[in-house]
């Protein structure tokens, strides 16, 4: 838990950082940008295009014609029923919140992924991993697809927003516009499908690769307690008992010593009199703040930090191909399923003002159920990073 004063203070500080590169830059390369097609560069937003991709792109997608048509057909299907869930699933959450707040759990917990903000800092280089193995098969589908359903590629690009990184496969609007319904649903769906497929296979590599039995915690975050277990260690036992989500808020009783075991040898005090408390209670007394989950590889690598590094990264790239997958079918102007569905929508309704009306709407709706779960959430919960 940090304050929120920390939240702003860093904030400003990236703030701060963004206008200052914006007047270095348009100081001493204005000429440049001017006459860049590739580069735009604006107050907290750069992006940066390229056409070199859209030859590979292009290959992909003359490799085996019917694969792709019935990959396209599938994934048109699943993103249709996951734009299905996503709705129910904020619906029925925000009912949870509002009727039974007894029942909310962190399985309710709905939040933005923003980098020092609501993600902690730690978890950056795991996350800009995940970011980058989502963007690229996220788009790349789109392109591949696209080019599938002869639609014409302008170009493909990375943006950054803010704190907010993204990509996009930009098609030729003329080619796009007189593509059939069918074709530009299949474009639309694409991504989102193929961020459910890796999350799928992510998340049983996951589970193929690593024991499913909890050995012990990894030490995050600490006091500054030089005596105690440290940063990244790995804590096996405390007094003999295996540390785990059973055992940790079990309480054992110490009488003449502690011994915590770690991967870098043992942590050995003296007892001045019997107690009996929790082993979290214990660890937090020796200094440790934060701690996870530590699950080794069937491959026993013996090295717990490469390990947990490896699960991490496992674990952000499948929590962020799913995310993405599954809200990005929401029909809200700028996501996915607002293209696909107003594509359908489209072929069917002709009067413009009608049309906007149902665009508005459902962006309206979809949006107000999602902001509604994030403020409940942190209405519950409070403030928190993960």
């Amino acid at each position: 838990m940090i304050g929120m004063e920390l939240v702003y203070l860093y904030l400003m500080g990236f703030a701060s950082g963004w206008v200052i590169l914006y007047l270095i830059v348009k100081w001493r390369y204005r000429d440049r940008l001017k006459n860049s097609s590739n580069l735009s560069f604006y107050p907290f937003f750069i992006m940066l295009k390229s056409n070199r991709i859209i030859k590979y792109l292009d290959k992909l997608s003359s490799l085996n014609r019917l694969f792709w048509k019935v990959l396209s057909n599938l994934g048109l299907a699943v993103s249709i029923g996951l734009s299905f869930f996503a709705v129910y699933f904020l619906v029925d959450n925000l009912k949870t919140y509002i009727f039974i707040p007894e029942q909310v759990g962190v399985e309710n917990i709905v939040i933005p992924l923003l980098i020092g903000v609501t993600i902690r800092f730690d978890h950056l280089p795991y996350m800009l991993v995940a970011f980058a193995v989502v963007l690229v098969t996220h788009e790349g589908m789109h392109g591949i697809i696209a080019r599938l359903e002869k639609i014409k590629l302008k170009s493909t690009g990375v943006f950054l927003t803010f704190i907010i990184p993204g990509g996009f496969v930009e098609p030729d609007e003329e080619d796009f516009k007189n593509a059939s319904t069918i074709s530009k649903m299949r474009v639309a769906a694409a991504g989102s499908f193929a961020n459910l497929v890796v999350g799928m296979l992510i998340l049983l590599l996951t589970l193929v690769i690593f024991l499913p039995t909890i050995m012990g915690v990894v030490v995050l975050e600490t006091s500054g307690v030089r005596d105690g277990p440290q940063l990244n260690e790995v804590i096996y036992t405390v007094n003999g008992v295996m540390v785990n989500s059973e055992t940790l808020y079990q309480n054992i009783t110490l009488t003449d010593i502690l011994v915590i075991e770690t991967n870098r040898g043992n942590y050995t005090y003296k007892i001045k009199e019997p107690v009996t408390m929790p082993i979290a209670w214990i660890l937090r007394s020796l200094g440790v703040v934060r701690i996870d989950y530590y699950r080794p590889t069937i491959f026993g690598l013996g090295n717990p930090d490469i390990e947990y590094s490896l699960y991490r990264a496992l674990w952000w790239i499948q929590l962020i191909s799913f995310g993405v997958a599954i809200f990005n079918m929401l029909p809200i102007k700028i996501l996915d399923g607002h293209l696909l569905y107003m594509s359908l929508i489209q072929s069917r309704v002709k009067n413009e003002k009608r049309l906007r009306i149902i665009d508005n709407l459902f962006t309206a709706i979809c949006t107000t159920l999602l902001v509604s779960n994030i403020a409940f959430t942190y209405r519950t919960f409070g403030f928190f990073q993960i």
